[in-house]
C-alpha cells in the first residue's frame, strides 16, 4: 500500500503530500517533534509536528526558497562580511551564504539545538556548512539574543518557522523584535525575512509589513515558488535605511538552481495578488 508524507496545517486548511519512500529518523524536542523523511519526488524532507499539524520546512530537490532569502540581501550589499541568520536549523541558507568569500562571519541563532543536531546527522543538506570556521552557532530564542547584542551585522536574514504566537517563532512577530533588529544594523545594512503565504498568512505578511514600514525607509517584498509550502509561493520582505534590496551590485555564486540577477530584479516585480496585499499594508499604515 502506498503511503503518502507532508504538510498537514489545519490552520490553514491545507494538506500537500508527497510520496514516502522511507522515514530516516524521528525524535521529540522541547518545541515539537522532528522528521527526516525520504521522497520520491523533493528527497530528503525537513518536517515540523506541533500538536496535530505537520508542517514542510525545507527540502533536498527545488530548494528555490533558501536561495532567494539568501542570494537576494548577498548581491545586493557591496561588501557583506558579518551575517546573522535567525533559525535556519537545518543549515541549508548558511550553507547557501557561505559561497561568498567576503564573509568573514556568521552568527546562527536557533532556538531548538535539536533540529541542528537531526540536520547535521539525518539531512545533510549544510553540506559541512555547520563545521565551517565562520560560523558560530547560538542556541537561544532570536528576540532574547537580540535584546542583547551590541555588534553590528551587515545582512539579517530571517529564515524561521511560521511565527504565530503560539508557536516555537511567535516572539518574533513583536515590533519590539523588529526594533532590537534594526539595532545591530548599519545605516546600509540588509535585512530579510520570509513573511508567509499570500494566499494563506496574509495577516503575517501585513504585521511584519507594518513594523518594518514604521522602522525603515527602505521596505519591499519580493517573491518566490516553493512547490512544498502551501499555496506554492512564497513573500519575502527587505528591509534597510539606505540599500534598495531590488538592485543587485554583485554577481552570485555560479551554483545555483533557480536564483540569478535576472530572477532577482523580477522577483520584486509583484503579481496583483501581492500587489494589492501591499497597498492593504499601506492604507493600514497610513
Amino acid at each position: 500500500m502506498e503511503q503518502w508524507i507532508g504538510e498537514e496545517n489545519s490552520r490553514l486548511g491545507v494538506a500537500l503530500k508527497f510520496h514516502l519512500k522511507k522515514i530516516v529518523h524521528e525524535e521529540s524536542s522541547e518545541y515539537f517533534d522532528i522528521i527526516i523523511a525520504e521522497t520520491q519526488s523533493i528527497g530528503k524532507i525537513l518536517l515540523f509536528r506541533e500538536d496535530d499539524d505537520i508542517t514542510i520546512q525545507t527540502a533536498e530537490k527545488f530548494d528555490f526558497y533558501d536561495e532567494m532569502i539568501a542570494h537576494v540581501p548577498l548581491t545586493a550589499h557591496p561588501n557583506p562580511r558579518r551575517i546573522l541568520i535567525i533559525g535556519g536549523g537545518d543549515g541549508v541558507v548558511l550553507r547557501e551564504v557561505l559561497k561568498y568569500d567576503s564573509v568573514k562571519k556568521v552568527i546562527i541563532v536557533e532556538i531548538d539545538k535539536s533540529v541542528i543536531e537531526t540536520s547535521k546527522k539525518y539531512l545533510r543538506l549544510d553540506e559541512g556548512a555547520f563545521d565551517d570556521p565562520r560560523v558560530e552557532i547560538v542556541i537561544e530564542d532570536a528576540a532574547q539574543y537580540l535584546r542583547k547584542a551590541d555588534f553590528k551585522f551587515d545582512v539579517i536574514i530571517g529564515d524561521y518557522s511560521d511565527p504565530y504566537q503560539d508557536t516555537a517563532a511567535g516572539s518574533l512577530i513583536s515590533k519590539e523584535f523588529y526594533r532590537n533588529v534594526k539595532k545591530v544594523m548599519r545605516p546600509d545594512s540588509i535585512a530579510v525575512f520570509q513573511a508567509g503565504s499570500p494566499l494563506f498568512q496574509r495577516e503575517i505578511f501585513l504585521r511584519i509589513y507594518g513594523y518594518l514600514k514604521q522602522l525603515f525607509r527602505i521596505v519591499k517584498p519580493f517573491w518566490t515558488i516553493v512547490p512544498y509550502y502551501p499555496g506554492g509561493m512564497w513573500i519575502f520582505l527587505t528591509a534597510s535605511d539606505r540599500r534598495d534590496a531590488s538592485e543587485p551590485l554583485r554577481q552570485p555564486p555560479t551554483n545555483t538552481i533557480f536564483y540569478n540577477t535576472e530572477v532577482h530584479k523580477c522577483a520584486f516585480v509583484l503579481p496583483e495578488i501581492i500587489r494589492k496585499l501591499v497597498e492593504q499594508g499601506d492604507s493600514d499604515g497610513a
